[in-house]
């Protein structure tokens, strides 16, 4: 007699760059400044219901501030995609076919952490061999998370 696997499995099931973008050019290798950098992080995220998989997508975006206006640099997106298992509603709702999908807020620290851990890497790789050192820096959960809508007043509009 088998016994059934219990509790939630989660496993990385693809790594995969979108695209990458790479503008460093004399001029800013000349002029940098590691002090003087933008960096803008994005992610969305999909869900596959029948193929029980989570897709984290992640956009970076590298942004000189030497000069008046930000100048992008150097962009990467990747989707990072999960093979989930035994999940709870608890855990992982995917509400209206594939349309919306809720994942908690502890799991979600895991799904992001790992896609912009795969991210680091991967820009790592790429960048290794410029004539700049830069990194993609850890970040804070907690700001890139939205907490539970459910317990938030709708926003209202700034005030001119």
């Amino acid at each position: 007699m088998n016994k059934q696997e219990e509790g939630l499995g989660i496993k990385i099931q693809e790594i995969k760059e979108i695209s990458f973008s790479n503008k460093v050019n004399e001029e800013l290798v000349e002029n940098f400044d590691d002090e003087k950098v933008e960096i803008k992080l994005g992610y969305a995220v999909r869900g596959d219901f029948e193929k029980n998989t989570i897709i984290i997508g992640i956009i970076v975006h590298f942004n000189s501030l030497v000069k008046e206006k930000p100048k992008e640099f150097l962009k990467l997106e990747t989707t990072t995609t999960f093979n989930i298992s035994n999940f709870k509603d608890d855990d992982i709702r995917f509400i209206d076919g594939n349309k919306e999908i809720f994942i908690n807020d502890e799991l979600m620290y895991v799904f992001l952490n790992t896609a912009i851990g795969a991210t680091r890497g991967m820009l790592a790789y790429k960048i290794a061999s410029l004539p700049i050192n830069i990194c993609l820096p850890l970040f804070n959960m907690d700001d890139l998370i939205p907490k539970d809508k459910s317990n938030k007043k709708p926003n209202k509009k700034a005030k001119k």
